[in-house]
């Protein structure tokens, strides 16, 4: 006997959750390892080059992976030919990023860039390899596969390659390398476990019927990912080589800002952009799912959020390492905007699964424009000015996107309200129980005891 369709979709939940806790892990373990051996100049130019590798992959892929979720009727032409035109396009621009990894290496003044974005354009056909059989398994809400596939690829991308590379000197090359293995272990175990059959013949006709949502897709994501590195972006530019410091320690203190968020950033992005996309005509069942995501986000990240709040320089010892605890006072301020960004995400994935992407991509358009303004403020004001226009901005995009889902889905405030107070309330919880810590100030145990078992301090 199957299971209901909101027992599979709690079952989705679960094994997502358990997927990306994985992820977030593994990772954390791998980038806290690198904390002991990269500079902070180092960890700027790894963040400029993904940040950049990033834009360019949302082209790479065109929304053909949303475009085989959303669509509720779906032929095996259609998915032979959104194989064959991922494919191809991974593999042109692949060619395209390694040609001018010169050019953008000069713009940025950083010609150690070039070989780390030639061989950085190796993902992009990995990715387009993986791209279909993955998004049929979201498609089928398949998060079982997914865990599977993840935590093999990340064992062996990160936890066995990664380490190794870095413990033998590779740099900021242990990373790229670890990126590579980890998507090429990837997209082996999709095909394996979507057991896809492909058609040799692509078909033109049938790929162009869903470029038109993949087109509108593609803008949105990639407003939605400038809205997350613009600011990176002008940093990297305009601060001069004789402050490439500051590039890397910004960016680290937006990682740390960033990894809750990229925990429900990935749940929206499956398990709710698919569960919304199975049901996009059906407004009562999206409302209840909006509903849900509301409360499970709001209780997750509020007292969340005040753990990283208050012990901020513990966990940026225990996450990123000693060298970066400059990163304190930017991630103190970043901080105030994970709530608002996790309810953003939660608003992306109804506007994605009803196609209401024009009206979101407009809002994200001005976002990106208020992150590039408070980028030219930082380089005047200070880094701390520069986090608190975010904070700022993000504060406006979620008032813009709520009333954009309030129109599409009709959700009622005093039941938004009912939903936030047990997150509330667990904040408040969080705070009095962690005022006894602080005023004794034992809160600096933990860190110094984690660090005794970590890697000693290789070089600056």
């Amino acid at each position: 006997m199957s299971p209901s369709p909101q027992g599979r979709f709690g079952q989705s939940v679960q094994w997502q959750t358990l997927s990306v806790g994985v992820q977030v892990l593994i990772q954390l373990a791998f980038v806290r390892y690198l904390g002991e051996i990269l500079s902070k100049p180092e960890w700027g130019l790894l963040g400029l080059v993904l940040a950049f590798a990033g834009v360019i992959e949302i082209f790479a892929q065109l929304g053909v992976g949303p475009s085989l979720i959303q669509k509720k009727n779906l032929t095996r032409r259609q998915v032979s030919s959104a194989f064959w035109f991922s494919l191809l396009l991974g593999l042109a621009f692949a060619g395209l990023v390694y040609s001018s990894a010169g050019v953008v290496a000069t713009f940025y003044q950083r010609p150690e860039m070039e070989p780390l974005l030639q061989w950085v354009s190796i993902s992009f056909v990995l990715a387009a390899f993986a791209l279909v059989p993955r998004s049929m398994l979201i498609r089928r809400m398949d998060f079982r596969s997914l865990f599977w596939s993840s935590l093999i690829a990340m064992a062996i991308g990160n936890g066995a390659f990664g380490i190794w590379a870095a413990s033998n000197g590779f740099g900021v090359y242990a990373y790229v390398g670890a990126l590579l293995v980890q998507n090429a272990i990837l997209g082996l175990n999709y095909w394996w476990r979507s057991r896809l059959k492909i058609e040799w013949r692509p078909h033109i006709a049938e790929a162009k019927s869903m470029l038109k949502y993949g087109m509108t897709s593609t803008v949105f994501n990639l407003l939605n990912y400038l809205a997350s590195k613009a600011d990176l972006f002008v940093l990297g530019r305009l601060l001069p080589g004789s402050r490439a410091a500051e590039v890397g320690v910004y960016e680290r203190s937006v990682y740390m800002m960033n990894t809750p968020i990229t925990v429900l950033g990935k749940l929206s992005d499956s398990v709710l952009f698919s569960g919304m996309s199975g049901v996009q005509d059906e407004t009562e069942r999206l409302r209840a799912i909006f509903y849900g995501g509301t409360y499970l986000v709001t209780v997750l990240v509020i007292p969340g959020s005040v753990v990283l709040a208050l012990f901020a320089p513990e966990i940026v010892q225990i996450l990123i390492g000693p060298k970066l605890l400059s990163a304190v006072p930017i991630a103190r301020i970043l901080i105030l905007a994970i709530l608002f960004r996790s309810w953003i995400k939660i608003c992306d994935a109804v506007v994605r699964a009803v196609d209401a992407i024009v009206p979101a991509s407009i809002i994200k358009a001005v976002f990106c424009t208020m992150v590039a303004g408070s980028a030219y403020l930082g380089l005047t004001m200070g880094l701390s000015a520069l986090a608190a226009g975010i904070v700022a901005a993000t504060c406006i995009q979620f008032v813009a996107m709520m009333a954009l889902t309030r129109r599409l889905i009709a959700f009622q405030w005093p039941t938004m309200l009912a939903l936030t107070l047990p997150g509330f309330r667990l904040g408040g919880l969080t705070l009095l129980s962690s005022i006894p810590a602080l005023l004794l100030n034992e809160t600096h145990w933990a860190p110094l005891k984690i660090q005794s078992i970590l890697p000693q301090k290789i070089k600056e």
